[in-house]
């Protein structure tokens, strides 16, 4: 190796496997997926369900489709589940948290294969939006007409916890969520929401998911106003 002058490169403590074989690069494979997981992002159902799931099913579909062809897919699935909810809120429900499963099936392999994108994330963030709405829309229905300003206030707050956070890495160039460690243990993620509207639907108590979300969404876009006021309030007096 030092009379061919081969480059030689240290990979001690880093992420490396021997492959020689197909069940090497299968091995591999799901190694790379597993390490693929978005992290900090995360909220409780996807560090402890969501992920569980969705890397094992990445592992069969990474060779099959393309990230964003997957992200299409997982759109398709859950406007299913929202036109399932317009009939069948229990059923609506359970094919809504599927979905939440399976859209980290795109990240995953994106990750994993080096194809993460600014396109794919935007493409895939703003897909979720017009999911949430379909459903919580189609939810509706099962409320009397007077009942639109609860609806309307439970879809803003929706929208806002993802743009209050978007909104800061367009405006500080950095991740929320690692600069501002509290907000990774504020409840109110989309996995989180979505557990807990599948467990509303099973119970059956349409009305009382409106008001919990309603409330859970805009209190948390209010706490992470005041996280990220403090936030500036360091920098400004670090300099």
């Amino acid at each position: 190796m030092q009379e061919a002058k081969v480059k030689v490169t240290e990979v001690s403590g880093y992420l490396w496997m021997d492959v020689d074989t197909p069940q090497d690069l299968e091995k591999a494979k799901r190694a790379l997926l597993r390490n693929a997981v978005k992290g900090t992002g995360d909220g409780l159902v996807s560090r402890f369900l969501n992920r569980r799931i969705s890397t094992y099913i990445s592992t069969y579909v990474a060779d099959l489709a393309t990230p964003n062809q997957i992200t299409i897919y997982t759109f398709l699935f859950g406007l299913f589940s929202a036109f399932i909810a317009f009939f069948w809120p229990a059923g609506g429900g359970v094919f809504y948290q599927i979905s939440s499963i399976l859209d980290g099936v795109d990240g995953e392999i994106a990750r994993a294969s080096l194809q993460e994108s600014r396109f794919g994330g935007w493409f895939d963030s703003l897909l979720d939006r017009f999911v949430d709405f379909a459903f919580f829309l189609a939810l509706g229905r099962f409320l009397p007409l007077s009942s639109w300003p609860l609806i309307a206030l439970t879809i803003f707050g929706m929208v806002m916890v993802s743009y209050s956070t978007e909104r800061f890495k367009a405006a500080y160039q950095k991740d929320a969520y690692q600069e501002i460690p509290t907000l990774r243990y504020l409840i109110g993620k989309r996995d989180e929401r979505i557990f807990l509207t599948m467990l509303f639907c099973l119970w059956g108590k349409i009305k009382s998911l409106f008001i919990f979300m309603a409330l859970l969404t805009n209190l948390r876009v209010l706490l992470t106003m005041y996280l990220v006021w403090r936030y500036e309030e360091k920098l400004s007096n670090a300099f």
